[in-house]
């Protein structure tokens, strides 16, 4: 709940990003790998195509992920180069009260402005001790403490009259409720409108489960079991990182949960053959026909391309016979025409178009069935 309380550029910026400036730069990569991998002369996949719309979902789907691990990756950043109280006075996050007013102790004479050397900056060593105190009465007041481990360092100036744990407790729980309940009711309300639709269920589930793992997290009297005896045993074995406060665990699952809320939901769409036509019926006007022709005629195009290099590969063993070539040729181009060009989604539909139109100006009696 710590640093949550508002809509910030943190969680604009990344919905930006996620909503439109992905999709732009698939664009653009789609463009430049085409020039790279396309030799010059060799016809490029046409928007709309099978093949183009394939290769912009696997476009999309890897720059998706790509910046789903970083999002994860940016908030751990983050979380790790803030200070907090245990930090800035070196000592472990489960540490007790006498084995922090014994290291305080060597801090003490270290630190204290009275062990200044001549010539030092007395001022700065004695607000560099001053933080110091400050932690020390963080951790050593049970509330402050609690508050602390839970919420963050923010919480002590939001609720600077709270003395006790329940106080802190209540004051956590309002910011909570009014930052979910914020959220569920813009959701819902682009929802009404008609924005967000896809991957809805995500979304709500995402804001559902960071408010459960954020409540269970500040209502519970100690660390979760997963933060204390598998998450930080493991990266301070392995010198990953130092130990999570739960406060930090918090910040790093809601961007999490989050992120890939976006994802699930902006990977719906690629697997729709066509979201914007879903409820509307079959327009048979000129321009429709038009068009069908067109993307007919890029698949044609397409297959004639692949069907002249595998004719020209095949019959290399056959350059001193034109005879034999030539049949192999013709061959060759009917298989391809039956078996590659006749199973095309686009080539079907427009022979059976036609053939319907054939049948239904024929004389009665004329109508066959094939």
């Amino acid at each position: 709940m710590a640093g949550t309380s508002t809509v910030s550029w943190d969680a604009l910026v990344p919905f930006i990003v996620w909503q439109f400036l992905i999709p732009l730069g698939a664009g653009w990569t789609q463009t430049v790998l085409y020039s790279i991998f396309i030799r010059a002369g060799d016809r490029k996949p046409p928007p709309g195509s099978p093949r183009f719309v394939r290769h912009r979902r696997w476009i999309l789907i890897t720059v998706y992920l790509a910046y789903f691990g970083f999002t994860i990756y940016e908030a751990d950043f983050h979380v790790q180069r803030q200070s907090h109280a245990y930090r800035d006075l070196g000592v472990p996050v489960d540490v007790d009260d006498s084995a922090l007013q014994r290291h305080f102790r060597k801090l003490t004479v270290r630190f204290h402005p009275d062990k200044v050397r001549a010539g030092g900056d007395r001022e700065q060593a004695s607000e560099y001790y001053v933080t110091l105190r400050h932690a020390k009465d963080i951790i050593l007041d049970p509330a402050k403490r609690f508050a602390y481990d839970r919420f963050g360092p923010d919480v002590l100036e939001q609720c600077s009259k709270c003395l006790t744990v329940k106080e802190y407790v209540d004051n956590g729980l309002i910011t909570a409720a009014t930052m979910y309940g914020a959220l569920l009711l813009v959701l819902i309300g682009c929802n009404a409108l008609g924005f967000l639709k896809d991957g809805a269920y995500w979304r709500y589930l995402a804001i559902l489960a960071v408010a459960a793992f954020d409540l269970r997290t500040v209502l519970r009297a100690d660390h979760s079991t997963f933060l204390t005896q598998y998450l930080n045993p493991l990266v301070t074995t392995l010198h990953l990182r130092p130990a999570y406060l739960p406060f930090q665990l918090t910040t790093v699952v809601k961007k999490a949960a989050i992120s890939a809320a976006q994802f699930l939901g902006l990977l719906i769409p690629l697997y729709r053959d066509d979201p914007q036509q879903t409820t509307q019926p079959i327009d048979d006007s000129d321009d429709t026909r038009h068009k069908q022709v067109d993307r007919l005629d890029a698949v044609v195009s397409d297959a004639t391309l692949d069907a002249s290099r595998l004719l020209d590969l095949e019959s290399t063993p056959y350059r001193e016979n034109e005879k034999a070539k030539s049949e192999l040729r013709e061959a060759l181009r009917k298989y391809m025409v039956q078996n590659v060009v006749h199973q095309e989604k686009d080539v079907r539909n427009a022979i059976g178009q036609s053939m319907a139109r054939r049948r239904a100006g024929a004389p009665h009696g004329a109508q066959g069935t094939r």
